[in-house]
Parts: C-alpha cells; structure tokens; sequence
C-alpha cells in the first residue's frame, strides 16, 4: 500500500519550510501546528511526518520548545486513528524509548546511523518496527547533524550495509530538492531499488511540486513525503483527497473474519471443501470469536443445499443471541423469504452462493428488500487455464461461468460484497490465491473478502495488499494456530489500519 504523508516541519513551535535543508533560509506557514495536523487528517491522511528542527540543531530533542507541542500533536492523531512518524535530534537512546512509550509509530534516526553503530543495534531490538533510518543525500553523500555537516559517507553503501544489519524501514531524501518545488531526484529512486531487499519500505521526499511527481515517485517507493507543494498550494485540498482515495480502496479499517462451516449442527473443516473433520458446536466457537475481537463471522451451512433442505434458523438464533459482532449466514438460501427469515433470526447479512448461479434474480430482489449491504454474494472458484471458474453445491457443480465476469454481474444486480473462495487453496495453508483477490477485487467496486488458503500471518497481509478489504480463515483459527489480537497486532505494525 501506497503512502501520502504530509510533513509538519517544527521550529520554535511554529509550522516552517526550508530551503534544502538551510536554517536561515525558514518560512513560517503557521502559528498553530495542531490545526495543520487537523486539516490533514481531516482530509484522509493516514500518516503525518513531524520534524523537530530545534531538535536536529541541538541534540537534545527533550528540552526544545517544540517538545510540549510535539506530545499534544501524538495526542490529536492517536485520537484521530492514525499513525505519526517523528524525527529531528533522536539521538539516544532515552529519547528513542520516550516516544516509543508515547506511541510514535515510526521513530526516525539519522546521525546515529551513521555515527554510532553501537545505539544503533540497541534500537534494532527494543523495535525494529518503529525504527526508520533517514538517508539525506547531497550528491550521493550524506549529511548529519540537521544537514549541517558532510559525513562522507556514500547513499548506495551506507543503504546496503543499514539493511544488512536488519533496517527495513528508510526515508530518502535529496537535499537538493528539498523545499525547492522542482520534483524529486528521480535517478536516486530507480538507483536504490536495484539494492533494496523485498522486505524493505522506501519514503521519498524532497523537491515534490505536483500530482505528477507524488504519482512517478510512488512507482520507485512505497510513501512519499509532501511538504511545501501543500503550503504553497501547489497541491490543493481537493488535490491531497483525491490522492489519498486513489492510493487507498477505503479509510476503513481491515477485517478479520473467522468462518464457522456447518453441518449437522456441527462447526467441520476440511481441504479443498472435502474430508470433513468434526470441530466443535457453532454457539461455542461465535461467543470465543466475540471474545477474541473478531470484526465478523460468517456461519456456512455447508450441506443445507446438497441435501435440499432449509437453514438451521434455531442454530442461527442462538447464536447470534450470545454475540454483539456482525453475523453473515449462508447456505441453501432458495427464496428471498428465506432471506427475510435469516434476517429476522438474527443475522446482519445473507451469504447467497448456489441459488444466485441458478436463478440470478434473487440477487436483485434480496438487494430490492433488505439493502444491498446485507446481500453477500460467494464465489466459489477454481483454476482453469488462465481463468478461474465458479463452482457452486459446496464446490461439487462446475457452472462454466468465468469467475471474474461472474463477480461484476453480481455486483450489476445488487450484491454489496462478495467473498471469494479459492477451492485450490481451500484448507490447504499454501496462502491466498492472490491473483484472484487481486483479479475479482480490480472488477468491482464493493468489499472482497479473501477465503481458502491462509496459513501464515503473512497470507493475511498479502490478501490485503492484493485488494482485499476483509480476509477469512477458519482452521488457522479454530486451532489457535493464529489468534485474531496476534494477527491484528501484526497488521498494524505493517501499518494497516484494523480495529485494536
């Protein structure tokens, strides 16, 4: 996932621009720093990048003036559900501990980096997460100390040894183009990726002037820091929005969705939608998921169309009275009644899988009486050549129908969200089939859930980053082999946006 961060730069309290990094050459934008953060996160913004540039002339962060509006600026975005990054004179340890403890999500070094390797290691393992190394490059060497200084040392090297000693985290920037509004150093992008390691996250920044530049510069780097073009106007308000939506799908949070396959009353699973394996009773399992903070359920009753019968509606009932998390059930859903029924017994929405292949109208009618939001339509798919094909009765009927083109039609007749279900990877823990996430989720304009195949915290990640808006597990989870708080917990410190 992309990232647009937008930069408050901090001397002696007041918002400020400099030219390529040259202190006396300062523009004061603001006196009142905390409704510039404000207006960014009003705006959509994720992240914003603070620079405490007393702190970078002094070395000593804790006793600037910026200090007290620095803890109020943590404050208003923690509170405001995003996530800030900080740098400028952190250069101890202490320091580097101290905004931990306040919840700075990325906490940025420089001149340590460089100079003192040894505090370095130490940061590495109290949080490798947070800790983000800034490269300010002059010609291809790095400066120190609030840019003031020359510390001979080479981008390119300096960049490879940082991540040899286990640095995944780097903003780069040219200090050139800094503040100069002449576009970034493109040539310093496409250079280092030749030298980046698959794990390891790129920020530029410097010399942004426009939409163009934010767009070129995010195909060499994961984020992009913007700075003056905002003061300046250069990217507007409407400019910054329209970046924000486009680089992101939604500003809601990731959902993690355990799933509760039924059959005779009875929670299985299985591989590959066969082999089924008793687990457990579903009242049980939704009152543990509820505990656990699950976002949603989703209750599957597996063999209600195989053998033709209607939804266990007192199972469905019981459930949903024990749990206060949203509660999706499918599975022999024929009528628009049945739907009605489900609804009433206590679900928030219907899963129709089977009934919408053989008469599609359903859909449109669901969608006509109980919202397109309650109307879930699953697809169940499988690789066939360069295509997936959709499969319906528990994955037992090939339909013929291409799943991709069968996602859009859905959608056409009012489905609000489809789950998609890889049969290849069903139970399999092989990961996701990210291509077809990536395929249906490129289709349509409403939330795809990703199912069949997670296996590792990892899968979760990737479901997402292939446009998946919500992701669904059921061994993984039923085997506390992941729990739903550890996984939640790694998303976010991958910098996605779930519900703590």
């Amino acid at each position: 996932m992309k990232e647009i961060i937008p930069a408050i730069d901090l001397k002696d309290k007041k918002v400020v621009r400099l030219y390529q990094g040259d202190f006396n050459s300062s523009q004061i934008y603001s006196q009142d720093p905390l409704s510039i953060a404000r207006r960014f996160m009003k705006q959509g913004t994720d992240w914003i990048h603070v620079v405490n540039l007393d702190g970078a002339l002094t070395s000593n962060f804790l006793k600037t003036p910026n200090f007290k509006l620095i803890l109020d600026l943590i404050e208003l975005v923690k509170r405001w559900g995003g996530k800030i990054q900080i740098g400028g004179g952190i250069r101890t340890e202490e320091i580097f501990n101290f905004l931990s403890e306040k919840g700075v999500n990325r906490i940025i070094v420089g001149t340590i980096a460089l100079k003192d390797e040894e505090t370095l290691k130490k940061l590495i393992k109290i949080s490798k997460e947070k800790l983000t190394v800034g490269l300010d490059s002059y010609n291809g060497k790095l400066k120190i100390k609030g840019w003031t200084e020359n510390s001979g040392d080479d981008l390119f090297s300096t960049f490879q040894k940082l991540q040899e000693l286990g640095i995944n985290k780097f903003i780069i920037t040219d200090t050139n183009r800094d503040g100069s509004l002449e576009g970034p150093n493109f040539q310093i992008y496409q250079e280092i990726n030749r030298y980046k390691n698959k794990e390891t996250k790129i920020i530029a920044s410097g010399g942004i002037s426009n939409i163009s530049d934010v767009k070129k510069v995010l195909s060499f780097s994961e984020g992009v820091i913007i700075g003056k073009a905002l003061y300046t106007n250069r990217i507007s308000k409407e400019d910054l929005e329209t970046l924000i939506r486009s680089y992101r799908v939604t500003k809601l949070a990731k959902r993690i969705i355990p799933c509760l396959d039924v059959k005779d009353g009875r929670v299985v699973k299985g591989v590959n939608f066969s082999n089924l394996k008793d687990k457990g009773e579903p009242s049980e399992f939704a009152q543990y998921y509820n505990l656990e903070k699950a976002d949603e359920l989703v209750f599957l009753d597996i063999s209600a169309t195989l053998e033709e019968r209607n939804m266990m509606y007192e199972v469905v009932k019981n459930v949903s009275e024990k749990i206060n998390i949203p509660f999706t059930v499918g599975g022999g859903i024929k009528t628009v009644q049945d739907a009605i029924k489900l609804i009433k017994a206590g679900a928030e929405k219907v899963c129709i899988n089977s009934a919408a292949v053989e008469n599609p109208e359903i859909i449109k009618r669901c969608a006509e009486r109980l919202g397109s939001q309650a109307v879930m339509v699953a697809i169940d798919a499988k690789k066939n050549g360069s295509s997936w094909e959709v499969y319906i009765r528990s994955g037992t009927k090939a339909t013929g129908l291409d799943a991709i083109k069968w996602a859009k039609e859905v959608v056409r007749r009012g489905a609000g969200e489809i789950l998609a279900t890889s049969i290849d990877r069903d139970g399999t823990k092989k990961g996701y089939d990210l291509a077809l996430v990536r395929s249906i989720s490129k289709s349509v304009k409403v939330p795809v859930i990703a199912s069949g195949g997670a296996g590792r915290l990892e899968d979760f990640y990737d479901a997402i980053n292939a446009g998946a808006e919500a992701v669904l597990a059921a061994s993984l989870f039923h085997n506390n082999q992941i729990g739903i708080i550890e996984l939640k917990k790694y998303l976010y410190k991958r910098d996605l946006r779930v519900r703590l």
